[in-house]
């Protein structure tokens, strides 16, 4: 495994991507828990536990593809769904955290959407390493971008 680590040295090791993984996890469970107990704070008008319920989920999608790639943001979709659907069911007492009507729908399906549009957004928003440029862009300077040099000015000398 030494061989093959030395080869590809940017590849993680798989220790370090299950632990992403199982945090990942954690962290969906942690947020689908949490907004799923917000979604309904705020009156008739408009729910604001619902909008940063979901926006809470959108960022921590986004956290995750960013930190491992699309292994943690499944791993976090898997959690978000399993603790949003389980808050769903009916408790012991025969309560609902979640009920059957349109803000219930509202926060399960918006934060699948969200998980799908955090999964569908450009590659180049998580990359490390800049975009190379080719010789000849990276050669004339772009308008308005100012020049620093150590030389004195044509004709000053």
């Amino acid at each position: 495994m030494t061989e093959q680590h030395e080869r590809h040295p940017n590849r993680p090791r798989l220790g370090s991507v299950v632990v992403r993984v199982l945090l990942a996890v954690a962290l969906g469970l942690v947020i689908g828990a949490l907004g799923t107990a917000v979604h309904r704070y705020g009156d008739e008008s408009w729910y604001a536990g619902a909008a940063l319920a979901v926006a809470l989920t959108g960022a921590a999608a986004v956290m995750c593809r960013a930190w491992s790639g699309y292994g943690a943001l499944l791993a976090f979709a898997g959690g978000w769904i399993v603790a949003v659907q389980l808050m769903s069911l009916r408790g012991s007492g025969g309560d609902v955290l979640v009920p059957a009507g349109t803000l219930g729908l509202v926060w399960t399906y918006a934060g699948v959407v969200t998980l799908g549009v955090a999964a569908f957004l450009p590659a180049s928003w998580f990359r490390e390493e800049p975009l190379r440029r080719s010789a000849e862009e990276s050669a004339a300077p772009v308008a308005g971008t100012s020049v620093t040099s150590t030389e004195p000015p044509l004709g000053a000398g």
